[in-house]
């Protein structure tokens, strides 16, 4: 079991310095605007009031996001005091990344957390908006990887995070 976790890790960390190696310069103020636009679920919270405000005030479009993006992060935050996970710059030296770098643990990243619940919640509400919502997120969870804060296991835990969040709100709403 123990060289199974390692292969894991280890795939973990190619993974990442495959993605973070890729640097083209008009994509990287993209990444940073979409990180700071996904800091604690904001961007999700944005376009859910936008939404409440033009489609009569009803208050399912603006909760069931709202809701869904809270409970994410709380979860993804409170999971990372349980698996103290050292970011990738504080592992190697030789990253630089490309903000400013979080104090917290990596594992989950709770921008794709919120991420997930959000665009995924967003885009029952508004499926016509969907393809963007899903690009969005993409991007808000790409970010952190290629800005060099995140693994992509971080970063993939915290998808299903906001994912399986998204799940329940929406059915139990």
């Amino acid at each position: 079991m123990k060289r199974f976790v390692l292969r894991i890790r280890d795939a973990d960390r190619a993974m990442f310095r495959t993605i973070f190696r890729v640097k083209w310069t008009p994509l990287t103020p993209i990444m940073r605007a979409f990180t700071v636009a996904g800091r604690a679920g904001a961007l999700w919270g944005a376009f859910a009031f936008l939404g409440y405000l033009t489609t009569g005030l009803e208050s399912y479009n603006l909760l069931v996001p709202w809701i869904a993006v809270a409970v994410s992060w709380v979860i993804a935050e409170g999971a990372k005091f349980l698996f103290n996970r050292a970011r990738p710059f504080i592992r190697d030296t030789e990253i630089a990344p490309l903000i400013k770098t979080p104090s917290s643990s990596s594992f989950p990243s709770g921008h794709s957390a919120t991420a997930g619940a959000g665009a995924i919640t967003l885009s029952a509400i508004y499926p016509t908006f969907a393809p963007a919502l899903i690009l969005s997120g993409f991007l808000v969870a790409l970010s952190r990887i290629y800005l060099g804060v995140h693994y992509p296991f971080d970063v993939l835990a915290g998808v299903l995070i906001g994912t399986a969040t998204a799940a329940v709100v929406l059915v139990l709403a």
